[in-house]
């Protein structure tokens, strides 16, 4: 494969390819990764020495990363992010906003928390539907085809979307196992667990050490993982096969698990299809 097949051509396999190249790079160069994957928003729509000064880098700096990824200059890798996120779907702020000027709808009450939940996991979902590319979902489903054992898991907050998986594809003709924790099991039931199977984890942050160390375990015995998490730079991150990373909405400190669901449910209705065909 030469150069030019390797170069990222959407941000989600950019994301991914930043991930996958992160420990190689040098210091300087994950200062670049860490603020790119950070404020993506800021890369899109800022000149090259703005986007060099926030993130404490000299300029060159940002061209020997874009050259790192498979780019010929900074701006053919910024205008990924420009893609995605300056072509953003139609803004729901401004038509709640003046719903609740119109209605004097009081900001703790039944119906403002009610439109605050609706607003933020529609633009969690929108967003979501920007971030993820084709090949990703494609990549993902197809583990899950070919996978002998399907392992689900996910503990606390993340525990509903395994659990949802788990429920849906036990329709399905897959060999599908919820991992947990009870009575002290998650170890002698991930005994088996070789590289013909296939992990779905589904993590979030604070993440549940349960999690941290089967993910280690199934990397290991060269099992391939595909995660659900909310941050695609941790500390594993790299050992992920297919990593999705997903923003929830948040009001008043309690996260949503909206788009995470309909994630799983597109994996889950995907892999049906799939089959049937």
């Amino acid at each position: 494969m030469d150069v030019e097949e390797q170069v990222p051509a959407d941000l989600d396999t950019l994301r991914e390819l930043i991930v996958k190249r992160y420990d190689s790079l040098s210091g300087r160069l994950q200062q670049v990764a860490d603020f790119v994957m950070a404020q993506p928003m800021l890369v899109a729509v800022e000149t090259m020495a703005t986007i060099a000064e926030q993130a404490n880098v000299p300029l060159s700096t940002l061209s020997r990363f874009s050259n790192a990824m498979g780019y010929s200059g900074f701006s053919s890798m910024q205008a990924l992010f420009r893609d995605q996120y300056l072509n953003r779907p139609r803004d729901y702020i401004e038509r709640v906003r003046k719903a609740r000027e119109a209605e004097e709808v009081s900001q703790d009450s039944p119906m403002a928390i009610f439109q605050d939940f609706g607003q933020a996991n529609i633009e969690a979902m929108e967003q979501l539907q920007m971030s993820v590319s084709p090949h990703k979902l494609e990549r993902a489903v197809s583990l899950l085809d070919e996978a002998e054992t399907i392992y689900i898991q996910g503990m606390r907050r993340a525990y509903p979307v395994a659990f949802y998986l788990w429920y849906a594809l036990m329709k399905s003709d897959n060999n599908v196992v919820l991992l947990d924790d009870h009575g002290g099991m998650l170890a002698p039931m991930t005994r088996r667990m070789n590289e013909k199977d296939v992990l779905v984890t589904v993590t979030f942050s604070p993440y549940a050490p349960e999690t941290s160390s089967l993910i280690d375990t199934a990397f290991e015995k060269n099992v391939p993982i595909v995660a659900i998490t909310d941050n695609q730079m941790t500390s594993q991150g790299s050992k992920m096969e297919v990593c999705f990373e997903v923003q929830e909405g948040e009001i008043m400190g309690f996260r949503s698990l909206s788009s995470s669901l309909y994630l799983a449910q597109t994996l889950a209705v995907s892999l049906m299809c799939r089959e049937v065909k």
